[in-house]
């Protein structure tokens, strides 16, 4: 009996020590994850934007180069050419997408897309974040939306992008999402 006791105290022992330095790191950590969440952000924004940057700077140039309007709710960012941009958010295929959208001066225009997160399956919905792939959205506009295509070999129109091969349904989600958030973040800017 005096061992049992001896092993159930040492088990609690252990149990609260181990959740002391989990709570003492925690505590210790979080600001920084706040810190690098901000820098990510802030990187994908100017990234966006096509804008410039050191790693040293991204605060400096960032706070020189964008404003932050508030509008009807919602965050909006605007560069110095007038490009409007603003973080989106839904439902892909498989899981959650987040990303930055940026918008030409005339707010029909893509200038860039930037994914900030999202869980499609790698090597397939997964290009959804891949540069190569975004950059099928500059230049397209939304008139009256964006349109994913089965990828031809003729020209698309210019509110059609092709649709990622053997990834259809993320490619769906994708323009689902884009012109979801894109009617809603329009109307919040404009009025």
């Amino acid at each position: 009996m005096k061992e049992q006791l001896k092993m159930i105290f040492f088990t609690i022992l252990l149990g609260l020590a181990s959740s002391g330095i989990l709570v003492g790191m925690d505590a210790y950590t979080s600001d920084m994850i706040i810190e690098n969440e901000e820098l990510a952000f802030k990187k994908s924004v100017l990234q966006a934007f096509e804008i410039n940057y050191e790693a040293s700077e991204i605060i400096d140039v960032f706070s020189e180069k964008i404003t932050r309007i508030e509008k009807n709710g919602y965050d909006f960012y605007e560069s110095e050419s007038g490009a409007v941009g603003f973080e989106f958010e839904g439902s892909g295929l498989w899981g959650p997408i987040t990303g930055f959208l940026t918008l030409e001066e005339d707010l029909v225009t893509i200038q860039d897309i930037q994914i900030m997160e999202q869980s499609e399956t790698p090597g397939l919905g997964g290009i959804i974040a891949e540069a190569d792939y975004l950059a099928k959205y500059k230049g397209k506009v939304f008139d009256p939306d964006i349109v994913v295509v089965k990828a031809n070999d003729e020209e698309n129109a210019i509110n059609e992008v092709d649709a990622i091969t053997g990834a259809t349904g993320t490619s769906r989600a994708f323009e689902t999402l884009l012109n979801a958030e894109y009617d809603i973040k329009k109307e919040a800017l404009v009025n």
